[in-house]
C-alpha cells in the first residue's frame, strides 16, 4: 500500500510514538475497537508537515472484526499518503491483491444487493465507482456457477500444465522452456505426466469426484508433438473427464503451433474451448515482444479452428505493449473484432521480475499509466460492441496504471475454470510442472495451495512425492 505513494521508500518498523524531531518519515496508524465498530487514525510525518485520517466504521458488514481491522489501517493510510502526495494511485484504492471479487462475493454472501455493495465498495475500500459497478456486476455474473460450498464438495476441476514454449516471449515470466534448448526434456516429462493424470485420475474416481473443468496450460501446449498431445489429451479423457465435465480447454497460445493435424487432434478428444492468442495484431510488435509468428498466422489458425468446429475460441491481447498507442490497441480489437471470438481476455501489461523486459526497460519504452487506461478502455468497448460481457477479472503486480486484467465472452460462453481458478470456492487439483493445485475445504472455504516443482527434471524425479501428496489431500477433502 506504502509503495503505491512512495515507490521502492526503504522500510522499517518503530515502537512506541514516532520521534519528535525525527529528519526520516514517520507513518503512524493506531485502530482500536470491536464487533460494534472501529476508531482509527495514520499521520504521515514528514519535513512538508504532518498529515492526518481519522475514520470511525459501524459494525463490520462482513462479520470478520480481525480483517476489518486490516482493511481500516490500510484506508487510513491511503488517504493519509494520498493527501500528502498529491498522488491518486489508481482506481483500486486499498485492493493490492490479486482476486478483488473475492470481497464482492463475500458481501453477496452476507444478503447485501448490488447498490449497497458498490456503496460498500467505494466507501470502506476507496474502490472508483467505475470499477466498482464492473466487479460487482463480474461477481453477479458469476453466481449462477458457483456452488455453495456445501453443495459441491464432490466436484473439482483439473488444471494440466505444459512448461514447454516454441521461444520465450519478451514480456514472460511464467516457467516456460523453449524448445530450442531443452526438446530432450519433453519425452520423459510427457512419459512422467502420463502417469501423474493415470494416478490422480483413478483416486478421482475411487472418491467419485465429478470433475467439472480440464484446462491444459503452460507454457504451449500445441508445441509438443502431434502424437504426444494426443496421447496426453487421450488420457485426460480416459482418467480425468466425466459425466459430470462441461468444459475442455486447450491453450493453443502460438497461432504458428496450430497445424490442421494438431487442431484435429483436439477437436477429436472432445476439446470444447481453445485458445489462439495473437497478443498484438501489429506485426511490428509481434517482432518485438518475440512471437515468431505472424498476423496472417492467427488469421489462418482461426479460420482452421472454424472449420474443424471448436464450439468455443478465445483470443487473448495485451495492452501497454512496448512501443503500442491507443491507435495501436484500436487497430488490434478491429482485426479481433472481424475474427469474432466467444471469448476474449484482455492482459495489461505487467512488468514481471523473471522477464526480459524488466533487464531490457531501457530498449522498449512503454506507455503511461494515463495511456494504459485508454487503450484499456478501448477493449472494453469493442468487446461491449460485439456483445460480450466481463466474467472474471485478477490483478497482478506491476501492472501499468495499477489496471488489471478482464476476461470478455459472449452470454452463456464463459469459461467455467477461470472463474473456478479466480474465485477459489472449488477445489482445483494442478497436474504437470509448475503446476498449482487449491485445495478447498468445503466445510470452511478454507483453502490450501500446493505446487509441483517449475523444472521439469525436479519434476520427474519427485513424481511418486507428488502423487502421494495429492492422493492424500483427494482423501481429506472428501
Amino acid at each position: 500500500m506504502i509503495w503505491l505513494f512512495l515507490p521502492g521508500v526503504e522500510l522499517s518498523l518503530l515502537a512506541g510514538a514516532a520521534p519528535v524531531d525525527s529528519k526520516v518519515p514517520v507513518l503512524e496508524v493506531r485502530v482500536e475497537g470491536g464487533p460494534g465498530g472501529l476508531y482509527g487514525w495514520a499521520a504521515y510525518h514528514s519535513t512538508e508537515g504532518i498529515f492526518c485520517h481519522e475514520r470511525k466504521t459501524g459494525p463490520s458488514p462482513t462479520g470478520e472484526v480481525a480483517n476489518e481491522r486490516k482493511r481500516l489501517a490500510r484506508l487510513l493510510i491511503f488517504f493519509a499518503l494520498k493527501e500528502a502526495t498529491g498522488k491518486e494511485p489508481g482506481p483500486w484504492g486499498i485492493f493490492t491483491g490479486i482476486r478483488p471479487t473475492k470481497i464482492v462475493h463475500r458481501l453477496l454472501d452476507r444478503g447485501c444487493n448490488r447498490e449497497q455493495t458498490v456503496e460498500i465498495l467505494c466507501r470502506d475500500y476507496a474502490v472508483r465507482a467505475g470499477k466498482a459497478e464492473l466487479i460487482t456486476g463480474i461477481a453477479l455474473r458469476q453466481r449462477p456457477l458457483l456452488l455453495p460450498l456445501a453443495n459441491n464438495p464432490g466436484q473439482v476441476s483439473v488444471y494440466i500444465g505444459i512448461p514447454f514454449c516454441p521461444t520465450r516471449c519478451l514480456y514472460c515470466s511464467f516457467p516456460a522452456y523453449s524448445l530450442n534448448r531443452h526438446r530432450q526434456w519433453v519425452a520423459p516429462f510427457t512419459e512422467v505426466l502420463l502417469a501423474e493424470i493415470r494416478a490422480v485420475g483413478e483416486e478421482l474416481c475411487h472418491h467419485n469426484l465429478e470433475v467439472q473443468s480440464i484446462y491444459f496450460g503452460g507454457g504451449t501446449p500445441t508445441s509438443l508433438a502431434a502424437e504426444q498431445l494426443a496421447e496426453l489429451l487421450e488420457a485426460a479423457n480416459l482418467y480425468l473427464r466425466t459425466a459430470g465435465t462441461v468444459e475442455f480447454t486447450v491453450e493453443g497460445g502460438r497461432p504458428d503451433t496450430l497445424s490442421l493435424e494438431r487442431l484435429r487432434i483436439c477437436a477429436g478428444a472432445g476439446v470444447t474451448r481453445l485458445s489462439i492468442n495473437p497478443q498484438s495484431m501489429q506485426e511490428r510488435t509481434l517482432k518485438v515482444i518475440g512471437r515468431d509468428h505472424s498476423v496472417e498466422d492467427v488469421y489462418r489458425a482461426v479460420e482452421a479452428a472454424r472449420n474443424v468446429g471448436f464450439p468455443v475460441l478465445n483470443m487473448d491481447v495485451i495492452v501497454g505493449l512496448p512501443g503500442e498507442g491507443v491507435a495501436d490497441v484500436e487497430s488490434t480489437m478491429e482485426h479481433i473484432k472481424g475474427l469474432a471470438p466467444e471469448n476474449v481476455t484482455v492482459h495489461t501489461l505487467a512488468v514481471k521480475r523473471a522477464s526480459r523486459l524488466l533487464d531490457e526497460l531501457s530498449n522498449h519504452p512503454l506507455p503511461t499509466g494515463e495511456e494504459a487506461a485508454a487503450m484499456w478502455e478501448v477493449t472494453r468497448k469493442y468487446a461491449a460492441g460485439s456483445g460480450m460481457v466481463p466474467y472474471y477479472l485478477y490483478r497482478q503486480k506491476r501492472m501499468l496504471g495499477n489496471l488489471e486484467n478482464v476476461g470478455y465472452a459472449l452470454p452463456g460462453r464463459e469459461c467455467v475454470y477461470n472463474i473456478q481458478m479466480i474465485e477459489e470456492r472449488q477445489t482445483v487439483i494442478g497436474l504437470g510442472a509448475g503446476a498449482g493445485s487449491k485445495w478447498v475445504n468445503p466445510r470452511d472455504g478454507s483453502l490450501i495451495n500446493q505446487y509441483n516443482p517449475k523444472d521439469p527434471q525436479d519434476y520427474i524425479r519427485r513424481l511418486p512425492e507428488l502423487i502421494k501428496r495429492k492422493i492424500d489431500k483427494l482423501a481429506a477433502i472428501r
